[in-house]
């Protein structure tokens, strides 16, 4: 996994702004038994986060950061004592003036069902910052690779309120990269992401461009408001491009001539039959604005 990965919310600025809240969904991960078996003795205060896994979200796998090493409920059973010796830093890197990152590896969790969830790697990571950052990497079923973390928070001291991060399905449609539509606005970048909200801010997790083959093209249709009386604008894209590990965009878009301030109604049409993940929602909302004024001190 490229170092890139690190630093992608900083450098390739992929923030994401979140429209049509009505339609988001926490899958109900906020609210079922959060009980842990039995633990191991910590050596430092724990840091607990909890994953659940594929549509239902009926595994429920632990993570607790115990100073720089790494308990994982592995087969995903409550008991955090039977998994072997928790997972130490690899990859580690010193950048110098206080610059580091290091990963934790896991090749697989594999709970009692029968499934079987590749490729863990939890990144964590400094660059001068106050506080450490973290990011997860993790291929549910070992076929559909999805991230987490980057943004906001990813852990708690205390289990009851620690972030629940569903990876799997459904997965609610977003914008990328903008809060509305400016009108007279060219040759922007129009981006979405696929994600499932998990418990809330911190929790979220993106499906990985990868997950989708490449023939498979999500499209954009946009329903523009017009001034009164006016005969429906509507204008259609398609995000051939992606990027950023969780990015399906593309810089063919403009606002058309003819639009106004208001709401622009947005649907997500993906090919059907071909596409392996079920969606919450196809619509979404988006504030078309006017663009800022500039004063006569500036012209």
């Amino acid at each position: 996994m490229p170092r890139l990965l690190f630093v992608i919310a900083t450098t390739l600025g992929c923030v994401m702004f979140f429209t049509d809240k009505a339609h988001a969904s926490t899958n109900g991960v906020s609210h079922f038994d959060r009980t842990i078996i039995k633990e191991p003795t910590y050596q430092s205060t724990p840091k607990y986060s909890l994953i659940t896994l594929g549509n239902s979200g009926d595994v429920k796998v632990w993570i607790v950061e115990d100073g720089k090493r790494l308990f994982v409920d592995k087969n995903a059973n409550g008991d955090l004592t039977d998994d072997g010796p928790p997972i130490e830093p690899s990859n580690v890197r010193d950048l110098g003036a206080n610059r580091w990152d290091f990963e934790y590896v896991l090749d697989a969790i594999t709970p009692t069902n029968g499934s079987r969830h590749t490729r863990f790697v939890l990144r964590r990571w400094n660059y001068g910052d106050k506080e450490d950052s973290y990011g997860l990497s993790l291929s549910v079923d070992g076929r559909m690779p999805m991230y987490a973390g980057w943004f906001g928070t990813f852990w708690s001291t205390n289990r009851e309120t620690a972030p629940v991060m569903h990876f799997g399905g459904p997965f609610t449609p977003k914008l990328l990269r903008r809060t509305d539509f400016t009108i007279g606005e060219t040759h922007r970048r129009l981006s979405l992401c696929f994600l499932n909200p998990g418990s809330g801010a911190g929790a979220e997790s993106l499906l990985s461009i990868d997950a989708l083959p490449r023939f498979v093209v999500p499209e954009l249709n946009i329903e523009w408001p017009t001034a009164g009386g006016g005969a429906p604008l509507r204008t259609s894209y398609e995000l051939t491009q992606r990027c950023c590990y969780w990015e399906f965009y593309t810089t063919e878009f403009e606002v058309p001539k003819g639009v106004v301030a208001g709401k622009a109604k947005i649907s997500v049409t993906l090919p059907a039959g071909v596409i392996p993940i079920e969606l919450t929602t196809t619509e979404m909302v988006a504030p078309v604005v006017a663009p800022p004024q500039v004063s006569d001190s500036v012209r």
